[in-house]
């Protein structure tokens, strides 16, 4: 069995749009700081309490555009585990390993994996493109079959 890596950042196709979401939420957040300093300046002792949420605000904001900017998410197999790393804030990737599966289920847009002591483990997967979802699917469903692992595809139907 030949190992994969999917990388699911997608910097390279959104990395233009990134920017100018986190551009347009600062122009936002300038003009919305502005106008409440000029609504509040005229009142008493109100103007460096305004400042107070705006530097809170700016370092929010700094963080959260740098720890999604750089946040790394991939699922990689082998012939011992699935491993991947989907959070915004997880920064050890979770691995399943083979050997202790009984079964997998492929649902539209998700993974169930059962463990034979009876515990389940769902990967959340519809928040990928479509492309990448089938990518990962047919994957885990290659090396299920190599490994002899029962797998159980699960087709959307209205009701």
């Amino acid at each position: 069995m030949e190992p994969f890596s999917i990388n699911l950042n997608q910097m390279e196709e959104r990395g233009g749009r990134y920017k100018r979401y986190l551009l347009t939420l600062g122009i936002i957040f300038i003009v919305i700081s502005v106008i409440s300093f000029l609504l509040l300046h005229k009142k008493e002792g109100t103007s460096l309490w305004v400042f107070l949420p705006i530097v809170i605000y700016i370092l929010l904001f700094i963080y959260f555009a740098y720890v999604g900017y750089k946040t790394k998410t991939f699922i990689n197999g082998d012939d011992h585990a699935l491993e991947y790393q989907f959070g915004f804030f997880k920064k050890v990737p979770e691995k399943i390993i083979w050997q202790t599966l009984s079964k997998v289920k492929l649902g539209p847009t998700y993974i169930t994996f059962t463990k034979r002591t009876g515990k389940k483990k769902t990967i959340q997967i519809g928040w990928l493109p479509y492309a990448k979802v089938k990518d990962i699917k047919s994957k885990v469903q290659e090396i299920c079959n190599e490994k002899g692992i029962e797998v159980a595809v699960a087709e959307y139907t209205k009701a």
